[in-house]
């Protein structure tokens, strides 16, 4: 097979959000500007609401499911720990890695092109390769990478948001032709918070990840929301939930993130023996399995160096 017939697949994590989705599709369109090589945009998991919103709005198809990843030639981005990659991510071959996450577990035969930074957003990252290959992406494109930035920095309220971040999002609503950066996302916060009509087990999923510290596997999920009131709803659908399919989750503790954007604080929920005590030591306070956090917005951030930090 040559090199111009072969396939490689860019693919975010599991229970992808907006930036694993968005930063794929952009990633590969650039790739394919400069490649000798087919890139496909690829997707880990089902969309969530926001995501399908942003998909729509810039009249983009759906990624194709890539669930295994055996056998494949793959670039991962928003990623790089085997418990969020596609399943049988050891039998693929890796060729490059975007992330704006710590450094997990991902191993390679040989070196790659491995580009990390600690930035608000991977799509931010797949712009700098435009701008630093003297290209512009198509509005389509330019629109799925701003709405990507502006969903996992909060339009810009997350401590994981730099000058880079709302410099990108930025130049990249002009090129889309978004006018009001502020309006729009909140009409996409709105698109992806209609959440009491849907089932405990899949607002879990939405956006959920796993991690490890010393000996400890934890899982992490987060949904966000304007309504204070939905939000204090999920409170009791969630915890229940929690409690009730512990056993199914395949970690030791659970930890569940309900961002309110506006008043931008989280109530996290906890399970699992030993759950609580080390939210305590995290956060230094706790009260029947659930927390109030003031200012807190970010897992990347704020809860999960913490977290590692208490549980290793």
């Amino acid at each position: 097979m040559s090199t111009s017939d072969k396939t490689i697949y860019v693919v975010g994590h599991k229970n992808p959000d907006t930036d694993s989705i968005c930063s794929a599709i952009g990633y590969a369109a650039f790739k394919n500007t400069i490649g000798d090589a087919a890139y496909v945009p690829g997707r880990a998991g089902n969309l969530n609401p926001e995501t399908q919103f942003v998909l729509d709005r810039f009249h983009t198809e759906v990624p194709q499911l890539l669930s295994d990843a055996a056998g494949q030639t793959v670039i991962l981005v928003d990623h790089n720990e085997t418990a969020q990659a596609a399943d049988n991510i050891a039998d693929a071959s890796i060729v490059e890695i975007l992330d704006h996450h710590k450094i997990g577990d991902i191993q390679t035969s040989e070196p790659i092109y491995f580009r990390a930074m600690p930035i608000g957003c991977t799509a931010t990252i797949v712009f700098l390769h435009y701008q630093e290959a003297k290209k512009t992406p198509e509005k389509n494109i330019a629109g799925l990478l701003c709405s990507a930035i502006l969903s996992d920095t909060l339009a810009f309220r997350s401590p994981t948001c730099t000058g880079q971040d709302r410099e990108a999002a930025e130049k990249l609503a002009e090129i889309a032709g978004i006018d009001d950066i502020q309006a729009y996302a909140k009409e996409m916060f709105k698109a992806g918070s209609d959440l009491l009509e849907k089932d405990p087990h899949d607002i879990f999923y939405m956006d959920f990840k796993k991690f490890t510290a010393g000996s400890t596997t934890f899982g992490v999920g987060q949904v966000t929301s304007m309504d204070a009131d939905e939000l204090a709803e999920l409170k009791k659908r969630m915890s229940a939930y929690m409690n009730d399919t512990f056993s199914e989750h395949g970690v030791d503790m659970l930890f569940f993130m309900l961002t309110d954007i506006l008043d931008e604080s989280t109530d996290l929920i906890c399970a699992g023996e030993g759950a609580s005590e080390a939210a305590s030591r995290a956060f230094h306070s706790a009260e029947d399995g659930r927390m109030y956090l003031k200012g807190c917005v970010s897992r990347k951030k704020q809860i999960i160096p913490q977290l590692t930090e208490a549980l290793s």
